[in-house]
């Protein structure tokens, strides 16, 4: 991505000495914790300026960590106006599983199949077990030559992997930690699948670890 002349640093720097794609990066993850957390409301109203004063960046990678936000629809960023959160729900993130689900369930006819063996190394990157839902069935949805839902669900990777984690469950109400171990045999069951190339074995997994996704909040909500 190209840099603004106004924010360009000796050795490809931003003036605050970290290279521009790390920094953006880091800016996205705190906005993403902050607006699923709930430190950001929905419907507040945040000016650019405020963002990167408060984070003590300059406005270049704020407004570029707001455009995968944006495509989530997390925020609108309107003219005049700023960031506004958007009014997203826990219901709006469990029918982000339900959609990849039915795309495992009821594939799309591709025009071919991707011949890309599973690797595991994929998995360290995610935090959670909505993280490595994302990245098994984005396998499988490629291997079956779904790729358009392969790249929708890994478009989802973020959102759902950082949704999961402890602490941001637990601002909107519902106990991770529970019933944990049972949803990790069951990404176990599904990498295993995958590296086997055993797509049916694989799939059914994926479709019990989506079942244990969406019921997370009505099963498990806090006393809270």
């Amino acid at each position: 991505m190209e840099r603004s002349s106004s924010c360009a640093g000796r050795g490809g720097e931003d003036p605050y000495g970290i290279r521009r794609s790390l920094l953006r990066d880091a800016v996205f993850t705190r906005l993403l914790d902050n607006v699923l957390r709930g430190v950001y409301r929905r419907g507040q109203r945040i000016r650019l300026d405020t963002i990167a004063a408060d984070m003590r960046v300059s406005r270049t990678p704020v407004r570029e960590a707001l455009v995968p936000l944006e495509t989530l629809c997390l925020v609108t960023v309107q003219r005049y106006v700023g960031v506004v959160i958007s009014h997203w729900t826990v219901d709006h993130m469990i029918e982000r599983i339900r959609i990849a689900r039915t795309m495992i369930t009821e594939p799309s006819v591709g025009a071919g199949t991707c011949p890309d063996r599973f690797d595991v190394a994929w998995l360290r990157e995610c935090a959670t077990e909505g993280g490595a839902f994302v990245e098994l069935g984005a396998w499988w949805l490629r291997r079956n030559g779904a790729s358009v839902s392969a790249d929708w669900l890994l478009s989802q990777r973020a959102v759902l992997d950082a949704f999961f984690t402890d602490e941001v469950a637990l601002a909107n109400g519902i106990d991770a930690v529970v019933a944990r171990r049972e949803r990790v045999r069951i990404v176990e069951r599904a990498t295993v699948a995958a590296e086997r190339e055993a797509l049916d074995e694989c799939a059914a997994a994926l479709v019990e670890l989506a079942d244990a996704l969406i019921v997370m909040p009505d099963r498990f909500r806090t006393a809270a």
